[in-house]
């Protein structure tokens, strides 16, 4: 006996968002190959690209910032252009070492000695004193209280550090 196959339709609103769905993707491959056929573009996009991609390796809060200020001036010349630009395309890096002119090797160490001589401050007046950001401090930090050499009193923002117990 043959298997009946049961079909169901679809609405008209499923098949027009699916069209729609289709058109968008249309006019997306036609971008890019207004990208790809203008050699002014084709390079912008790759510049747009390579400085996404060193905003994810960098560091230091400067360089971020100017990096910042190159892809947005980017942006907006594509923009000009009929290119859209996605922010955040590049892949995300997690970063775990040391800013500005902290190394990462010798960051709990100093991060140890600084809570011992300045018992009671935020990670914001840390991490200037010590000339870094906190976000690059973290991983540092929580070795440390995990080993038991720094305690913390207060949440979030308002968390201070102390030698532990």
């Amino acid at each position: 006996m043959p298997k009946i196959i049961e079909r169901t339709r679809r609405t008209p609103e499923q098949r027009i968002a699916d069209l729609q769905a289709k058109i968008e993707a249309i006019k997306h491959k036609a971008e890019r190959a207004k990208v790809k056929r203008n050699p002014a573009l084709r390079h912008m996009s790759a510049a747009m690209k390579s400085v996404e991609k060193a905003q994810a390796e960098t560091q230091d809060v400067a360089t971020r910032k100017a990096l910042d200020e190159v892809r947005a001036t980017l942006s907006a010349t594509l923009a000009l252009n009929g290119v859209v630009v996605a922010r955040g395309s590049a892949p995300r890096v997690r970063r775990t070492g040391g800013a500005g002119g902290t190394d990462a090797s010798d960051l709990p160490d100093k991060l140890l000695a600084y809570v011992k001589a300045h018992p009671g401050q935020r990670g914001e007046e840390i991490a200037a004193a010590l000339d870094t950001d906190t976000y690059s401090m973290r991983p540092s930090m929580k070795r440390l209280i995990e080993a038991g050499d720094v305690r913390t009193q207060g949440k979030n923002r308002g968390m201070r550090y102390f030698v532990g117990a």
